[in-house]
């Protein structure tokens, strides 16, 4: 049987050294910008023609405008309007990276917790920013309401401050467990499904763990997409709550 883990393994497809820097294209950078171009082309064909009368990819795109849309009203208000261009496309980039590792021999880049770890430490800087730029030094206030008996202060503070500092890891955790578990789940049923096929006496009988298979993979797309919503999710809730002011 095929080692499970070994498409997760980070390889370099061109490499390319600049000074003491590696600058290699690895399988996992290349996947990302094979995202990146496949959004632009979906957006850049449904948009091509748009009008009054909507094509069918133009009905799409309107759709998960409309969608993501609401995630972020709904997490983060109407003030958060302005988080929505950069929730859209992070949406767009997790759903669609983790749709093109379920291909056969794809790489799947939300499987490398550095990405992971990557994206939700950028919503961490961010949320940090706005956080300061919406409220100034008040921004601090946070870790520490008003009305707190002093006794209670040091504890209070240091508990907000190391549930602050594990969102970013949480986040990212979250995100490469589930891709990683699910990928590791259909190679081994498939392996398995391939040496009962192999072994088995009656052929009708070896439907079963193909037909599981495949139920599997149906599983994990939507999987796929539910992990792309929640990193959303959690990403307007940490943007909300950083442009909350205090006496919110």
């Amino acid at each position: 049987m095929l080692d499970p883990m070994a498409s997760f393994e980070v390889k370099n497809l061109i490499p390319i050294h600049f000074l003491t820097f590696d600058l290699s294209i690895t399988n996992s950078a290349a996947y990302m910008m094979l995202t990146v171009v496949m959004i632009l082309v979906f957006f850049g064909i449904g948009t091509r023609n748009a009008g009054m009368i909507p094509t069918k990819m133009q009905c799409v795109i309107e759709r998960m405008f409309f969608f993501i849309g609401d995630i972020v009203k709904t997490n983060a208000g109407d003030h958060g309007a302005k988080l929505f261009p950069y929730m859209f496309s992070l949406f767009l980039f997790i759903g669609i990276g983790n749709i093109i590792g379920l291909l056969p021999f794809a790489f799947s880049f939300t499987s490398q917790l550095i990405v992971t770890i990557g994206m939700a430490c950028i919503v961490f800087v961010i949320s940090i920013i706005i956080g300061i730029y919406c409220n100034g030094l008040h921004y601090f206030r946070h870790f520490c309401p008003k009305g707190l008996p002093s006794y209670i202060i040091p504890f209070f503070v240091v508990v907000e401050l190391i549930s602050f500092i594990f969102r970013p890891i949480s986040l990212g955790i979250r995100l490469f467990a589930n891709i990683v578990a699910g990928h590791v789940m259909i190679k081994i049923i498939a392996g398995f499904a391939v040496s009962f096929v192999s072994t088995v006496t009656w052929s009708g009988i070896a439907i079963v763990p193909v037909a599981f298979n495949v139920l599997l993979n149906v599983f994990k797309l939507a999987v796929c997409i539910l992990q792309a919503y929640v990193f959303v999710v959690l990403s307007c809730m940490y943007l909300a709550e950083s442009m909350a002011h205090e006496e919110d």
